[in-house]
């Protein structure tokens, strides 16, 4: 299979604070629904008191899911908005790191609860990205 890639222009871009308790997943995908962002790219920089996480098994084409109740720095975060069943979806990996600076990371989930959430979306137009099954990895892709 050939690498296909497709070029972007820039959109409008978004930048805010999430709300304290709040799902940080949630909110984004809410906020990406009700603004029309169907493509976009999502930085988060800021904190959760529970970080919600998985890791895909390449052999069993199964996530296992993990959380942790610590409270967390969102020490890394990169992630995208893309349709999946005509919904914006953000698929995120982050990194979290507790107070002895110990790290965990994997596919963020919903379930990670917002301390503080700073929050940029960039969005991008020109491209239709919609997510559907693929067979041999599983995983729903673009």
């Amino acid at each position: 299979m050939a690498t296909a890639l497709q070029q972007a222009q820039l959109g409008r871009t978004f930048i805010g604070r999430i709300p304290t308790d709040s799902d940080l997943v949630e909110e984004i995908e809410r906020f990406c629904g009700e603004a029309g962002v169907q493509a976009a790219w999502v930085t988060v920089v800021g904190a959760v008191q529970r970080a919600a996480f998985a890791y895909y098994n390449q052999t069993t084409l199964q996530y296992k899911e993990m959380s942790s109740a610590r409270h967390h720095e969102i020490s890394g975060f990169v992630g995208n908005i893309s349709l999946r069943d005509g919904r914006p979806s953000l698929h995120a990996h982050s990194t979290f790191a507790d107070i002895n600076g110990e790290c965990v990371a994997g596919h963020l989930l919903k379930g990670c609860v917002v301390w503080v959430a700073e929050v940029e979306i960039r969005e991008l137009t020109g491209v239709e990205l919609v997510r559907q099954r693929d067979e041999r990895t599983g995983l729903a892709l673009w």
